[in-house]
Order: C-alpha cells, then structure tokens, then sequence
C-alpha cells in the first residue's frame, strides 16, 4: 500500500481576492488550472495520482469553488503569479483546461522563465481570428435560442438556469454513455457561483492577445482535445500545434469537453507519458 502523502491547504491573497489552494507530492513542479464553471475539485482523479511523482498545485481560479471575487479589475495571469510566488514555486508545468488552458498560455507569455511545460486541454485562446470563430448567425435556431437564454440567465444571475443549459450542451458535458462524469460534473455546476461570468468587464486580457504572440511559446507542449468537443476548440487545438514551434496535438477518441473526467485513466497516462518525456519524476513515496 502507498504512502498517503499530506496535503497542503491555504489561502493567498492577491489583488483582492483570496485564492484557496491545496499541494500535495514531492518533485517537480505541476500546476493544475480548471475549466471554467467549475472549481479545482474536477481534478480529483488526477491530483493523487500526479503527486505520486509530482508536486502537484491545484487552486480555484478567482471567484470559482472557494476563492473569493470582489469587484476589482483582475487579470488572471497575475493571480497566477502571485500565488506560485507566495507559495515559493519558481519553475511550474501548467496543465490547464478550457478556461484554465488560456490562463496557463497567458502566463507562459507574460512568465516565460516560471514554464517548463505546458499541457493544453480544450484550450482557448484569446485573439482568435473571426473567421475561425462560428458567428451567433451561423448557429442553428436552437443554438441561437440557447446563447439568448445563457444571457438571459447571466442578466439575472439566475443559476439554476445557467447550470440546466451547461448540461444541455452536448460537447461541453460528457455523454449519457459516461453516466458518472456527467453526473459528477452536475455536482460541481450546481455548487458553483458563476461570480467569474457576471463581471466580465473586470477582466484585464492580454494585449496583444495571445494568438498573436503564439510563436514566442517556445515550451514542450502537449494539445490534448476530445473528438467530441466543441469544433472551435478542436480548429483551435489544430491552429496551436502550427503555430507553437514545440506541440504535439492528442485527440482522444469519444471524449467531449472534460476527458480528464470522463476517461481519466487514458488521460492520466497520455499527460505521464509527456512529463516523464519532459522532467525526471520525484522521490517515491
């Protein structure tokens, strides 16, 4: 039987807001950045387990899970930094989902010398030319309907509607054939606030946006992306292994928006196999 290894938990304050973190593991450094909506708890099959070699970095991105949002301009990147500074972590890998993708991008422009790494999961990023990006006329009548009752919700602040249409999307969740991750994942919609969306004006991004500044990236890159995900995001999973000297794109066959939910023994072994590639794992407990 392993080790159980200890957790570290806390909270940094920043700008702000106070960030809740928890680290666990010896070795180098990973940083695990959640998707939006969500919170740091959708890593809980891969936190224990990446730890095993790692030292492993999980928080709730600003107004998500436990850390707070108070009405103040923000910038997402910042946040990261203050937080692996405050916690004495100089040289991180960032594995990033979704929202926590693009983050994790930011910060690799801004930090550059703090990245060994990086894992992009479903991955945005910021500045994509329109002509890559569906626009709201090219949708169907019902995708139309349901971005009007996103807003409508958001306007309202009304949560449990936020949280029913999340779950209608059909790339977003995962399928009724993973019966479990998609209920996990209604578990952890249902809890959240939203308070990261409701404001999006407070957001500071980065200028010049990071797709015009993807050819300064010049860390190992691991681009994972379900088959089943959103088509922007898999254009866009294509368009970063063109334009980062050093990616290697994944598609996980039947796997939507959340693999690491929904077949995270593939995942874990996929993201592994990099960081075995990348840096020499820790002690062993």
């Amino acid at each position: 039987m392993s080790e159980r290894r200890p957790i570290r938990t806390g909270f940094v304050e920043t700008n702000g807001a106070n960030l809740s973190y928890e680290m666990m593991g010896k070795g180098p450094a990973l940083t695990l950045l959640h998707a939006g909506y969500l919170d740091r708890q959708m890593w809980d099959d891969q936190f224990a387990v990446f730890a095993q070699q790692y030292q492993v970095l999980r928080y709730d991105i600003r107004g998500h899970g436990q850390s707070t949002f108070p009405e103040l301009p923000f910038a997402d990147e910042q946040d990261l930094y203050a937080l692996l500074t405050a916690l004495g972590v100089e040289k991180t890998t960032l594995l990033g989902l979704s929202l926590g993708g693009r983050i994790a991008v930011d910060f690799t422009l801004e930090h550059p010398d703090m990245v060994e790494a990086l894992v992009l999961v479903g991955a945005p990023v910021s500045g994509l030319p329109a002509e890559l990006t569906p626009q709201e006329e090219d949708l169907s009548l019902q995708e139309q309907r349901e971005v009007a009752r996103w807003k409508q919700a958001l306007q309202e602040r009304n949560l449990p509607v936020l949280v029913e249409v999340l779950m209608q999307d059909a790339t977003l969740v995962p399928s009724a054939h993973s019966p479990a991750a998609r209920q996990r994942v209604h578990e952890l919609l249902s809890r959240s606030s939203f308070a990261y969306f409701f404001k999006p004006e407070l957001r500071q991004t980065l200028s010049p946006p990071a797709y015009q500044q993807l050819a300064d990236l010049h860390v190992p890159t691991l681009l994972i992306v379900g088959s089943q995900d959103h088509l922007l995001l898999r254009r866009t999973a294509q368009v970063l292994e063109e334009k980062i000297a050093n990616a290697r794109r994944v598609l996980l066959p039947h796997s939507h928006h959340l693999p690491n939910l929904e077949q995270p023994e593939a995942f874990n072994q996929i993201v592994l196999a990099f960081l075995k590639q990348i840096c020499s794992p820790g002690e062993r407990g």
